[in-house]
């Protein structure tokens, strides 16, 4: 009787394993078409997406610039003393400071802000220290550039001028830069119908756009350095009255790069 069950099961399970070995040839077969379909699309879809996106494909630039003058005076003013007492000297700078900072932001019409603060030792003869210097930087600007040109004027017997420059206002900039940005797709915009029209085509049809802009300073903008100490008598006498500006300009350009397919 065992050895009768025991050829029924023998039965069983090898009739259990064929249905599985039937049921993973199947999946594998169904699988292997399923990848092959999808191969197939794939390589049928292919030529027609490339075609659709390569031919007839011309690439090329279009600029416009914009000269805006310069709006902005910016100005560094710097102060600064030597005394063998650090305390002593970095006091004093600090008193020098205050009292710019306090006429300068007295005037509405003048942004303030403090700049670089360095204090260094000078050493002579067995590397001792002899002497400390600090020096305190004041960076102001305004539209106003007969109001700027007098601060620094005013303020010369405790602040020398180290530095002058010019610039475009963040409002004038951002108008200008909209004005070439129209200006230079307008004109890529002509170039692309005239080259689709030359080509014996009827319109054309954008791919790709893209704008990159530029700055450069013109004619007349002055960057004044004055020398550091030796130079302070020089820059008093020079600054007793209000100094003559030749702002100048800047050139705001915006290129528009692209690729257009025509039709």
């Amino acid at each position: 009787m065992c050895g009768a069950n025991l050829d029924i099961m023998n039965e069983q399970f090898s009739g259990c394993l064929k249905i599985f070995t039937y049921l993973f040839i199947l999946k594998d077969k169904i699988m292997k078409k399923f990848l092959l379909t999808t191969a197939l699309s794939a390589m049928i879809a292919q030529p027609v997406f490339a075609e659709e996106l390569h031919y007839n494909i011309v690439e090329f630039y279009e600029s416009a610039s914009v000269s805006v003058p310069n709006d902005t005076m910016n100005i560094v003013l710097r102060v600064q003393e030597t005394g063998k007492s650090r305390n002593d000297v970095s006091n004093k700078v600090s008193r020098r400071v205050n009292a710019v900072l306090a006429k300068a932001k007295a005037n509405h019409a003048f942004e303030v802000e403090s700049g670089n603060r360095s204090v260094y030792p000078e050493y002579g003869e067995k590397r001792t220290i002899t002497n400390w210097t600090d020096s305190a930087d004041i960076r102001v600007k305004s539209t106003d550039f007969d109001a700027l040109s007098k601060l620094a004027a005013e303020t010369q017997d405790v602040a020398m001028l180290e530095n002058v420059s010019f610039s475009v206002s963040p409002e004038k900039r951002a108008a200008a830069v909209e004005q070439s940005s129209e200006q230079a797709l307008k004109a890529f915009q002509t170039r692309a119908k005239s080259v689709s029209n030359s080509l014996g085509f009827s319109s054309y049809k954008i791919v790709r756009v893209q704008l990159n802009q530029s700055f450069e300073n013109m004619d007349g903008v002055m960057n004044y350095s004055a020398p550091m100490e030796a130079s302070l008598r020089m820059v008093k006498v020079q600054s007793n009255d209000v100094m003559n500006t030749s702002p100048g300009m800047q050139e705001i350009r915006q290129t528009v790069h692209g690729s257009v397919q025509m039709q």
